[in-house]
């Protein structure tokens, strides 16, 4: 039996507590010790739960004790109902923690912030990374405003490290669980700890945006850790077929993704945009089409200032603008090919976790004032999706966005020109890591073409990334967040909004009571932690054999791929046929004309 230590200050966030509370339970229910902390209001100007509702630090006070009083609601219920052994992090700060908290921050500046360290933990650092979020900034140069809002994220992150000090001191816990462990308070407590050798796991909701809410990644460290550990496996699942149930999910996530609805996707709906894509960006019909997606800059940057990402990689290009550079030198003296540019959408304004203008998104519109012909730029403002691209282009061209994946799940060739940024399998692209190679690596993708192997070797790896590397709890949290709510009467829903203005944790309430007396996924979760284990793939459950043959996956495949096909062109408008449509239409067809031949 262990002592475990879930810091918790997010109640309010309830699609994160209450996994977290399904993940304490069972941890009780297997012998171990427990000690739930939460906030107890010690972070009531500026927190994660205020960023998720839209409220700041520069908001109506009313709205923050709004969230406040929302947050203790929830808190107060996930204790009551799990049974949540713990105390408030407010509980054990004094008067003389606050004081001290002061003298810090009066002796802390804009120039001498990066630098604070205390207990051998860069407080000063760790505390900007919600702020480098929101502000989408490339550098810790602040100004009036910013300093005013970083003050107070380093105030909360020193009460949470003099707090955790003491409760570390008085509990003596073996392990610490947090709630994703890049929060600013969060990764103080996990480094606080793991600087006193207590090791420290994170929960996170699973990728696949159709099963968020019923997967749970659960491992050490943080996210970025966890995905390389991951990919570290792969060459022990690379040869394994994917079984049918995962293939499906897998699917469900991609059309998701089409839809362009999940707050987690920056792409507009697949076929919502311009109708004629090749007359939209000025594409000969004797011109092959590259599209090159580019990546945010500032999630990245913000993990490597807290220390979750290396800033030393070694890459072809420094930087995306050189990237770019030299693909619009190298296309200006190809006409057969046309280059499209796609922007990040997060660059701008516009999606719900956009925020404002990036500061690199200032260089690229220096960088993209004067192009060659047979280049373009695809701006947020196109409306256009990624997936329709997809049907006139011939090859990706990738810096570490996700798209790389989808795109070989697509079937199309991704031609990549580091290995190390990407988070997923570089084998499932193109690489080229010196400038030569890298091109000949584009011309090679050109003549290979599209390919139900690259297909496949996406969803084998998504089945390691979305299945076998995550904790299933849909038993304990069936919630879906991408299906429709079923159409009440007038009277129900009614009843309905009655029963949630005069009880707010009335859905709450109902999740508590469905959730089962034993988690199915609970012994995997005992067994983890138990075993200090990494990842779920390290469980024996994981390591089994597939019972899938070769013959069976090639047909899910394309039954699955027939079904992205329908969701991609059927219902929509007839111009639509590119390559990428001809394709998954012959291969839809041989799928029938097989079903046809066992009849």
């Amino acid at each position: 039996m262990s002592k475990v230590l879930f810091f918790a200050p997010h109640s309010g966030i309830w699609v994160h507590a209450f996994p977290e509370a399904l993940v304490a339970e069972t941890l009780v229910k297997h012998g171990h010790e427990l000690i739930y902390i939460t906030c107890g209001q010690v972070f009531s100007k500026q927190c994660v739960v205020m960023d998720a509702a839209r409220v700041g630090w520069q908001s109506e006070g009313h709205q923050r004790e709004d969230i406040c009083r929302q947050c203790v609601a929830s808190r107060d219920l996930l204790r009551r109902e799990f049974s949540l052994a713990g105390y408030d992090l407010g509980h054990v700060l004094d008067a003389e923690d606050h004081h001290q908290v002061e003298g810090i921050l009066g002796q802390t500046t804009p120039e001498n912030f990066p630098h604070l360290v205390v207990d051998q933990v860069p407080v000063g650092k760790l505390a900007t990374y919600e702020l480098l979020l929101r502000h989408k900034k490339l550098s810790l140069a602040l100004n009036d405003s910013e300093w005013k809002e970083y003050q107070i994220s380093l105030r909360y992150v020193l009460l949470s490290l003099f707090g955790v000090r003491k409760i570390l001191d008085r509990e003596r816990p073996d392990h610490i669980v947090v709630y994703n462990s890049l929060y600013s308070v969060n990764r103080t407590v996990c480094m606080l700890g793991e600087r006193r050798g207590i090791p420290h796991y994170f929960l996170h909701a699973g990728g696949n945006l159709a099963h968020r809410l019923q997967s749970l990644m659960f491992g050490r460290d943080y996210t970025f850790r966890y995905v390389k550990r991951l990919i570290e496996k792969w060459p022990e699942f690379q040869q394994r077929p994917c079984p049918p149930e995962v293939m499906r999910q897998i699917t469900d996530h991609f059309l998701v993704l089409l839809g362009g609805s999940s707050a987690f996707t920056f792409s507009s709906g697949a076929g919502k945009g311009p109708q004629d894509l090749s007359r939209f960006f000025g594409v000969a019909a004797s011109q092959r089409v590259l599209v090159a997606t580019m990546s945010s800059y500032d999630e990245r940057f913000a993990a490597e200032v807290v220390g979750a990402l290396p800033s030393d990689y070694s890459q072809l290009f420094p930087r995306q603008v050189d990237w770019i550079r030299a693909l619009v030198k190298w296309v200006s003296t190809r006409p057969d090919l046309f280059l499209i540019v796609r922007v990040h959408p997060r660059e701008f304004p516009g999606t719900m976790r956009s925020g404002g203008k990036s500061e690199h998104a200032r260089l690229l519109e220096q960088l993209f004032a004067t192009l060659p012909s047979n280049v373009r730029v695809n701006w947020p403002t196109d409306e256009v999706s990624i997936y329709d691209l997809a049907d006139i282009a011939d090859v990706f061209l990738n810096a570490w966005s996700t798209a790389g994946k989808e795109m070989s799940l697509l079937g199309l060739p991704v031609v990549i020109y580091s290995p190390e940024l990407v988070f997923y399998p570089s084998d499932l692209n193109y690489a080229g890591t010196t400038e030569k190679d890298y091109f000949a690596q584009i011309e090679r993708a050109l003549t290979d073409g599209w390919s139900l192997e690259h297909v496949r070797m996406a969803y084998r790896w998504l089945a390691v990334e979305y299945g076998y590397g995550v904790i299933d709890i849909q038993d304990g949290y069936p919630k879906k967040e991408h299906v429709n709510p079923p159409n009440l009467s007038f009277g129900k829903h009614i009843l309905h909004r009655l029963r949630r203005k005069f009880d707010p944790n009335f859905d709450q309430r109902g999740d508590c009571r469905r959730r089962p007396k034993v988690l199915a996924g609970g012994n995997d979760i005992d067994a983890l932690l138990r075993g200090s284990l990494e990842t779920p793939l390290e469980l024996a459950s994981r390591t089994q054999a597939s019972q899938v043959t070769l013959d069976l996956e090639d047909r899910m495949l394309r039954y699955e791929i027939t079904r992205i096909a329908q969701a991609l062109y059927e219902s929509q408008r007839s111009s639509f046929g590119g390559n990428l449509a001809r394709r998954l239409q012959a291969l839809g067809e041989e799928r029938r004309d097989a079903a046809i031949a066992t009849v």
